[in-house]
């Protein structure tokens, strides 16, 4: 045997013992920690953004005004999202490329808490977006049952909203026993001495697997979905209709006198043609308050979509273990393609969530005028 085979075999045992010895792990690249940090900055400014939100929620004290206990706890759930990032992204590439000891033993005290945390705040914003939409439904209802008004009563929204989160606790409280810390004492990188995996029983269980896959992809991604563009085709059909109603009803007489005579100037009525059906009328002829609904459906409907269809193409790939998500070089390392797909798909939940209070304020008049008004009075105050 030459030296040459000799040495490559020696290699090869080396290699082995240390994908036994050493966790799983990714790159961090110049460029990937700069990007990430970017991504870090925008979760920290939506963190502060949708505590904004929550402040201008929770300070409406009229009594005839829309109840904000939805858009408040979905504030609430934006900012986890935000912070949340912070913690599981934000921190791990500062771990990571910086190599920071205290802040890597840190990381992993925390890491499953917030993980699953992570997974039921997910899990919970699309049914409060629903819940929010359901309580637009019903203001624009001209029918309210007794059901109904129940239903959004002050009563009836704690009720809702506390069994709906109790409900995600539980749908992904699984999740918090089929996920640990494994520790890898012996690898002579510090940094690879622990990651996250999920325990034996989960690796093996055909049930956990189905339920973490099809079940919870169902709950999450598809009738959410559904509901919410169901839902919110519902309002502006209803909102068109009424705008074509009015238009259709002519307007009153305006009286005058002039020369001591009655004179009756009757505004002719144009019909509109636009008729509501499968299709709706141009942006341009809705009324401010239809064109506001359009495009905050259009926006909120729009982010949840892209965010939750990349994170359901993640998963599928994830769970069919790709070739494409490994890396050729080094079997313990992702590709290039995992690294970059995931991280996409991280940014897109985080952002969804840290520009809430700019489609708010790009799309409904009602919030924006609240927001301008808290700025106004804030600096007021200064002055004062």
């Amino acid at each position: 045997m030459n030296l040459t085979v000799l040495a490559e075999l020696i290699e090869a045992r080396a290699r082995a013992e240390t994908e036994l010895l050493c966790a799983h792990y990714e790159t961090y690249t110049p460029v990937r920690f700069g990007l990430i940090t970017i991504a870090t900055v925008i979760a920290a400014l939506g963190t502060i953004g949708n505590i904004l939100l929550l402040i201008v929620f929770s300070s409406k004290q009229i009594s005839n005004t829309p109840a904000t206990l939805y858009p408040s706890v979905l504030a609430c759930l934006d900012f986890s999202i935000c912070f949340e990032y912070i913690l599981l992204f934000g921190v791990d590439a500062l771990v990571s490329y910086l190599k920071i000891e205290s802040l890597f033993t840190l990381y992993y005290l925390y890491i499953v808490p917030a993980y699953v945390m992570a997974r039921i705040t997910q899990l919970a914003i699309p049914y409060m977006l629903i819940f929010a939409t359901l309580e637009r439904l019903f203001w624009t209802s001209k029918n309210k049952s007794n059901l109904l008004k129940a239903f959004h009563s002050t009563t009836g929204r704690h009720v809702t909203i506390i069994v709906s989160l109790v409900l995600c606790v539980i749908l992904r409280s699984p999740s918090a026993f089929a996920i640990m810390v494994d520790e890898y004492p012996n690898c002579p990188d510090f940094f690879r001495t622990k990651t996250t995996n999920q325990r034996e029983w989960a690796q093996e269980s055909i049930a956990y697997h189905f339920f973490d896959f099809q079940v919870m992809t169902i709950a999450q991604t598809l009738v959410p979905f559904i509901l919410l563009v169901g839902l919110n085709l519902i309002i502006v059909r209803r909102m068109c209709s009424d705008n074509v109603q009015k238009e259709k009803e002519p307007e009153p007489t305006e009286v005058c006198f002039k020369e001591n005579r009655l004179l009756t100037q009757i505004t002719p009525v144009h019909k509109s043609s636009t008729t509501i059906g499968l299709s709706f009328p141009p942006l341009k002829s809705m009324s401010p308050a239809v064109r506001s609904a359009v495009f905050t459906m259009a926006a909120i409907v729009t982010s949840y979509l892209i965010s939750n269809v990349l994170h359901l193409i993640l998963t599928v790939l994830e769970r069919s273990g790709h070739q494409i998500l490994k890396s050729d070089e080094d079997p313990l390392m992702s590709s290039q393609f995992h690294t970059f797909f995931s991280d996409v798909v991280s940014f897109v939940y985080m952002f969804t969530s840290a520009i809430r209070i700019v489609i708010y304020y790009l799309c409904n008049p009602k919030i924006r005028g609240d927001l301008v008004d808290f700025f106004a009075n804030r600096k007021n105050a200064v002055y004062l």
